[in-house]
């Protein structure tokens, strides 16, 4: 029991678990405004899509780990695989999506059933994630330890 009200009291868990819920709420909403459907959580948890996930987590934790450690090794660490995250969800995973367009334009030549073509981020959608991580750190730390 204490093992589990350690994790769910911890600053750096909660700022990520916080954000990541935050971040498919709004991936959610906006996207049923979008289509002009109902409410579905799974759209939330798909890739890509508005506000980048990925970005979102990595901020909230490297932000995390700025207020309490400062500038420290471990904050160099987390802000260097945070930007291996990010650079991920914005630049390999659109060329991928790049790739299976033409993989699909190779299919349909061979009359198969296409894939599923899922791009990375926009700059825009990155950006906006890593705002929002960094807010919902910063207001999970006030309310922590103000």
């Amino acid at each position: 029991m204490n093992l589990i009200l350690g994790i769910l009291t911890d600053y750096y868990f909660l700022a990520f678990i916080i954000a990541w819920i935050c971040s498919i709420l709004i991936k959610t909403g906006l996207t049923a405004w979008k289509k002009k459907t109902s409410l579905d959580i799974a759209e939330g948890l798909k890739n890509g899509g508005m506000p980048s996930s990925h970005s979102t987590v990595v901020a909230a934790i490297t932000t995390a780990v700025y207020n309490i450690q400062g500038l420290t090794g471990l904050f160099f660490v987390s802000l260097v695989f945070s930007l291996i995250i990010i650079s991920d969800a914005f630049r390999l995973r659109r060329i991928v999506g790049i790739h299976g367009e033409e993989i699909n334009l190779l299919l349909k030549k061979i009359k198969k059933k296409p894939i599923e073509v899922i791009y990375g981020h926009s700059f825009f959608q990155v950006i906006i994630g890593i705002i929002l991580g960094i807010a919902v750190s910063e207001i999970v730390f006030l309310i922590m330890y103000w």
